[in-house]
């Protein structure tokens, strides 16, 4: 839609959370409506941050105080009272190429590319890895949890396959694919609590496999994955899972108050869904396997 600026504006929605994006009208004819990465995503719900996309000019680097550093891809910290992350180590050089300038309330900012790098911005406002790491800072206030996980809609009854890169996500997403079952994403899920019960919800940001759905419904069982030479489950306690669970998630380590929501929320899961670490062989038996625990 266009706003009394002539601006290009499209709401995406992850996890019932709306993020608004606004174009100069004129930079973005290619079509921002036809997103691919965003086409389950694109909602018309009222967005929670509104975030304006520049290209025509860059902030010059200031020093401010330094909040977390990746080492590489990605630093946060604050400066004359807000969050700026940018793609890059703080003391990088050559300076960042992309911006993201935020409100301390972190319900607008801007976003600033450099020339060269806007014309992918029309494909994601956001980027790897600032994309991500913008939800965190979202989710960390009382909001939810980004796990590491593959989530699973068989008619209504949402599965939780949690596992690190190689442990099999992406394998269990085609495998219940092929038994018609929804794949919400094969590598990042959206846990959230919602009027007593906890919901996972696809996000964008998929692994291997690329059917994705931004559907949020109630996690029945939750696994840890590991491969195995047979199908078996082991009940995980409490203390165990919640161990579990800080391994296969993104954190907001930088934030005392996040963290403590974070353990929070992940005391409740696993005190109110059952828990199993799941060996598993890569065929179609686990789908019945997994049914029938």
């Amino acid at each position: 839609m266009k706003n009394e600026e002539r601006l290009k504006e499209f709401t995406i929605g992850i996890a019932g959370i709306g993020l608004s994006f606004l174009f100069d009208q004129n930079l973005s004819e290619s079509g921002v409506e036809d997103i691919d990465i965003y086409y389950e995503f694109i909602t018309d719900i009222r967005p929670e941050t509104k975030l304006r996309v520049h290209h025509d000019s860059f902030p010059e680097k200031s020093r401010g105080k330094e909040i977390f550093d990746s080492g590489s891809a990605w630093s946060l910290f604050r400066d004359q009272g807000k969050y700026v992350l940018q793609d890059s180590s703080f003391d990088s050089d050559p300076p960042p190429n992309q911006l993201v300038i935020l409100e301390s309330d972190l319900k607008s900012g801007d976003i600033y590319f450099k020339d060269e790098l806007f014309k992918n911005s029309l494909l994601d406002p956001l980027g790897y890895p600032l994309n991500q790491i913008l939800m965190i800072l979202l989710l960390s206030r009382r909001k939810g949890i980004m796990l590491h996980a593959c989530g699973i809609d068989d008619r209504g009854y949402g599965y939780l396959f949690l596992g690190n890169s190689g442990h099999g996500k992406s394998t269990i997403a085609r495998l219940w694919f092929e038994n018609q079952a929804s794949v919400l994403n094969d590598d990042r899920i959206i846990v959230r609590e919602k009027n007593g019960e906890l919901l996972m919800y696809g996000t964008p940001w998929h692994g291997d496999f690329k059917e994705l759905s931004a559907k949020g419904l109630p996690i029945r069982k939750l696994f840890f994955l590991r491969h195995g030479e047979k199908n078996s489950v082991v009940p995980k306690n409490s203390a165990e899972a919640v161990l579990m669970l800080l391994t296969r998630c993104f954190p907001p380590i930088w934030d005392k108050e996040g963290m403590e929501y974070t353990m929070d929320l992940f005391h409740r899961l696993v005190q109110n869904i059952p828990c199993y670490e799941f060996s598993f062989e890569p065929d179609r038996k686990i789908v019945d396997f997994v049914r029938n625990i």
